[in-house]
């Protein structure tokens, strides 16, 4: 059934026009241009690590961007409207589907890959369950056994990042459930998730593998995860609802470019940050109130639009951030002119915003220069387990516990070793340093 024919339409569809498209395909069809110049060296790109990264600073929002507003482009691309206006809605869904196919591969972002592919079927429903019913048995041999090998391409491209996604939301979940009812607030999330990790490899769980992967992020990459932590259950329960409620709206209005968008979206919000940008959230906040204006219920259209304003309203004026950066450097700053009381002042307030593992370390260093060697040894301790595959936390506690003030010639021992038994991630001269002196320790406890 061609959805875009005034004969077929009926009180029970939405009738589409030009406008339906337009607002959409110029914020894909700008970022689109924006990418393609970048990755042909005409633009400079946000990012100096990365050829193309849109008018974000990391190519992997940016292709998830583009992969919500993908499906739109296929369903403009699949109007046989022949009204001029009709037409140019045509013609730029039809550039802006062949650049993503370029731009959303070559950023390497499986959430984009998956989110894009997804959604452009749903924007193709009708032609792929009629090929469906057409070739069932095929279809779905051909469909699973491309499904298993995109998943294992998909997962050996960048197979740490993988694995450490999978630790972040599982750490994640734990600080979910330990928030309170009204959430931790948006600001205090990563010092939530930073307190949970601790937690869970104190706790003996973490595998060697996950512990070579854990991280500190600044935020968990799954914002279901991330309202949770930041706003409780019942904001987590009510967002789904205003997304499920959507798709449902536009899947039976037989909008299915606005129906694979929301799909996108919900993809992407679950293995990405798409919230942490406020473009990125409006254009959501726009699909979103899209599909629920598109129900013929006038109280359905009516109250999903409202609530949907409201959660953007809310999300937009409650999702400020700390400058963890600034903090840093000002704690760091007072550390090196020896003001330590002044520094760790600063830097145990940043403990609730970020889970920088490097802030632990410098107020357990300025408790160390204080004389009170237990406090020093508590923060590097915490250290050690927020990041077990960091070597530096270990190097202080070497050098506290060898200390004359604090001197523990086992406990000595036994962080030298644990620097020499550790992996070398990335080999430099400070890794080389920090294992040349824990060989020097040794040798003298040795003796």
């Amino acid at each position: 059934m061609n959805v875009f024919s005034n004969k077929t339409q009926s009180k029970t569809y939405r009738s589409f026009t030009e406008w339906d498209f337009y607002p959409f395909l110029m914020l894909g069809c700008t970022e689109v241009i924006i990418g393609l110049l970048q990755l042909a060296g005409i633009c400079k790109s946000s990012h100096p690590d990365y050829p193309f990264t849109g008018s974000f600073y990391n190519p992997g929002p940016y292709a998830c961007y583009l992969a919500v507003l993908l499906p739109i482009a296929v369903f403009a691309f699949r109007n046989t409207d022949h009204k001029l206006t009709f037409r140019m809605a045509r013609w730029l869904g039809t550039g802006m589907a062949l650049a993503c196919a370029i731009l959303i591969p070559a950023s390497l972002s499986r959430t984009a890959m998956i989110a894009a592919v997804i959604g452009s079927a749903i924007a193709y429903w009708d032609e792929l369950t009629e090929y469906i019913a057409k070739h069932k048995a095929s279809y779905l041999i051909g469909i699973l056994i491309a499904a298993v090998i995109s998943a294992g391409g998909l997962y050996a491209i960048k197979k740490d990042s993988a694995d450490g996604r999978l630790v972040m939301w599982k750490v994640a979940m734990q600080a979910a459930a330990d928030a309170p009812l009204t959430g931790t607030g948006w600001d205090n999330v990563a010092g939530a998730y930073g307190e949970a990790q601790e937690r869970y490899f104190e706790s003996g769980r973490g595998t060697e593998e996950e512990k070579m992967v854990a991280d500190a992020p600044e935020y968990v990459f799954n914002e279901y995860l991330q309202v949770a932590i930041a706003f409780g259950p019942f904001a987590l329960v009510g967002m789904l609802g205003l997304m499920a409620g959507a798709f449902i709206v536009a899947f039976r209005m037989r909008d299915y470019g606005t129906a694979g968008s929301v799909a996108a979206i919900a993809l992407v919000m679950a293995a990405s940050y798409p919230l942490q940008f406020p473009l990125f959230t409006v254009t959501i906040t726009i699909i979103i109130l899209t599909a629920w204006i598109s129900s013929n219920h006038v109280s359905v259209s009516m109250s999903g639009s409202a609530l949907t304003v409201l959660a953007c309203v809310l999300l937009l004026t409650h999702n400020q951030k700390t400058d963890v950066r600034t903090g840093f450097a000002c704690g760091l700053s007072l550390h090196r002119s020896h003001d330590y009381r002044k520094s760790n002042e600063i830097l145990i307030l940043l403990l609730e915003k970020s889970a920088d593992p490097m802030i632990l370390n410098i107020i357990g260093k300025n408790y160390q220069a204080l004389g009170l060697p237990d406090s020093a040894t508590h923060y590097m301790r915490k250290s050690t387990l927020r990041c077990p595959n960091r070597m530096y936390p270990h190097y202080l506690l070497m050098q506290l516990y060898a200390d004359s003030v604090s001197f523990d010639r086992d406990k000595c021992m036994e962080e030298a070793n644990a620097i020499l038994s550790m992996p070398v991630k990335i080999s430099s001269p400070a890794v080389d340093d920090m294992r040349r002196d824990a060989n020097l320790t040794l040798q003298s406890l040795k003796r």
